[in-house]
């Protein structure tokens, strides 16, 4: 097993890992401080690969929210590289997936992120060394003084009761079965819809399943919540997290798509080059029925989202029981306002959700972990 040390060290290169070590070294943090690691062999995998497999055209982003600190350096860079009009979707300006891309690829470039990376290291434990922690993965040993959590939960996939039907899967598994020419989409939100639109460009014969009628919301949540005003009512209720909690699932739009995703999938089923059928799916043996109509069952596609997992199911369980650290009622880290659970250990995404509101998981959730955790792990480098 090799040993390794670092000052900071942060655990997942997906678009929120790779914000905040952008940040980090934008506002002054030395490169040969920090370390990435990825249970993936490269930097934002797991966001290229699912968002190319729906074949996503724009963002549920706006043009200011990236991996730079720098709000502009998205708009800039696309000036500076000739990208035309039609990468900013909308009044937001949603940028387009090739372009977020390229943009990443260069801020990473620019930055020579590859050479702080190390890939296929799942973590398997963190504890407590004196004044470090020690994070364990297959291979590597690595000590830290400073640990920032920015996994997903893309592992956690959240199947409906009837998944367990051999021809049934999730959008986002593993899958070695071809593609059927006959395929039934279940659910309703953005990746449902890209998905859609995807498998019939494809040629094939698509049957979407929705809950309800397709819904349109042009963010995860209302954009007021990506600022103080917004999030003022939900501060205010500090550190009530079952209330907290409410007001997240409350305000979080799961389901929806922005509006121009809307319109092109309900121009195909009028063209009646698609088929939606509104209404809960139910098992019958290997076969699915909506109200007695029964579905496709060739090939069945889960697009019904993702669970963050209870801290117990991951590698933080070490940790937990040997700090014994806290958890909400809701079964999250009880985290500060800088997003610390304990000393010099940071979290974001899915378990910063009450401190950060109902944006933490988006692009934004990342910016603004970065906004609360940077500048406390470079105080005295402004100070010397």
């Amino acid at each position: 097993m090799t040993d390794l040390s670092t000052r900071v060290l942060i655990i997942g290169a997906g678009v929120h890992g790779m914000t905040l070590a952008v940040s980090y070294l934008e506002q002054g943090g030395a490169l040969e401080e920090l370390l990435l690691i990825d249970a993936h062999d490269q930097l934002l995998k797991n966001w290229k690969s699912q968002t190319a497999h729906i074949e996503m055209s724009h963002l549920r982003s706006t043009r200011v929210h990236h991996i730079s600190s720098n709000p502009y350096a998205l708009k800039q860079f696309a000036a500076a590289n000739d990208y035309g009009s039609y990468h900013f979707k909308d009044t937001f300006g949603r940028p387009s997936l090739a372009l977020f891309n390229d943009h990443c690829d260069q801020v990473i470039a620019d930055f020579n992120l590859h050479s702080r990376f190390l890939g296929n290291q799942p973590v398997s434990s963190i504890k407590r060394s004196g004044n470090v922690y020690e994070v364990t993965t297959s291979t590597r040993r690595i000590t830290a003084e400073t640990v920032i959590v920015s996994t997903g939960q893309s592992s956690s996939m959240h199947l409906p009761g009837f998944a367990d039907i051999p021809t049934c899967r999730h959008v986002f598994s593993a899958n070695d079965q071809p593609e059927q020419s006959n395929v039934t989409v279940v659910g309703g939100g953005i990746t449902a819809l890209h998905y859609t639109i995807s498998r019939h460009s494809k040629g094939h014969d698509v049957t979407l399943v929705t809950k309800r009628p397709l819904e349109v919301s042009q963010f995860d949540a209302d954009r007021s919540f990506m600022g103080p005003k917004g999030l003022r009512a939900f501060h205010q209720l500090e550190d009530n997290w079952i209330e907290k909690r409410d007001f997240v699932k409350q305000e979080r739009k799961p389901g929806t798509s922005p509006n121009d995703l809307v319109l092109k999938v309900k121009r195909l089923v009028q063209l009646g080059e698609i088929r939606h059928i509104i209404g809960e799916a139910v098992r019958d043996g290997d076969q699915l029925f909506v109200d007695g109509i029964a579905l496709p069952s060739d090939e069945i596609v889960c697009c019904t989202g993702i669970r963050p997992l209870h801290p117990k199911e991951t590698f933080l369980r070490p940790l937990m029981e040997q700090l014994d650290l806290p958890l909400t009622p809701c079964g999250t880290p009880v985290l500060d306002a800088s997003l610390a659970w304990t000393d010099n250990f940071y979290m974001t995404g899915a378990y910063a959700d009450l401190i950060v509101g109902p944006f933490a998981r988006a692009i934004y959730g990342g910016q603004e972990g970065a906004r609360r955790i940077i500048p406390r792990l470079l105080p005295a480098r402004k100070n010397a």
